[in-house]
């Protein structure tokens, strides 16, 4: 799981910088986050819960958000949608080239069994990322698809009470199955494709 973190949390955010600055936004690049090295993306108190989250098998870790100036962007409604969504897909992608070794049967033992972990924990931050909650990446994906009324006052909402909506969800969402109906599941069926059962 450690490995799993360490590869994909950096993967992640090298997507929402390299994103943005192909839209316009030069910032990431100054900011030093052009690089896969996982030291320039973790967050110190991310990291430590991602440590937790090994030991105790279920949690929560983060990486150091990517910054984006929507107003560096040339389209910024539309490119900061195309921003969040890099973070799930990257994640998508590397349960994809986890997982596809073990389908065509390349690999057998204890690498196997690491390839199958690290294409689960990828698929659990894809789906996790694309919860339409703020600061995951679904909202912002959320919001650039509303009109703009009411993006403007989810956004204004979220920004309110997205981390505390989060929180509940976190606490409460796995003994109501809410957190496997989202997440648990629909990473099962992505896997079962990708492994071709």
């Amino acid at each position: 799981m450690l490995f799993a973190l360490i590869v994909a949390i950096p993967v992640h955010e090298f997507s929402h910088a390299r994103s943005a600055v192909s839209n316009g936004d030069d910032g990431p690049r100054r900011d030093g986050r052009l690089t896969l090295f996982p030291w320039d993306h973790f967050d110190p108190v991310g990291a430590l819960f991602c440590m937790v989250t090994v030991i105790v098998g279920f949690g929560i870790g983060w990486g150091k958000p990517v910054l984006v100036n929507p107003s560096a962007l040339r389209n910024p409604r539309w490119d900061m949608v195309k921003i969040s969504a890099w973070g799930p897909f990257s994640n998508l992608l590397l349960a994809i080239g986890f997982g596809l070794p073990l389908r065509f049967g390349l690999v057998s033992g204890p690498m196997a069994q690491l390839l199958f972990v690290c294409m689960l924990i990828n698929l659990f931050l894809m789906f996790f990322n694309l919860i339409p909650i703020y600061p995951l990446d679904g909202s912002k994906i959320l919001e650039g698809f509303l009109p703009e009324d009411l993006a403007f006052r989810y956004s204004r909402f979220m920004q309110q009470f997205g981390m505390m909506l989060l929180f509940g969800l976190l606490i409460f969402g796995r003994s109501f199955g809410v957190l496997d109906a989202l997440i648990g599941q629909p990473a099962v069926v992505v896997s079962r494709v990708i492994l071709g059962f």
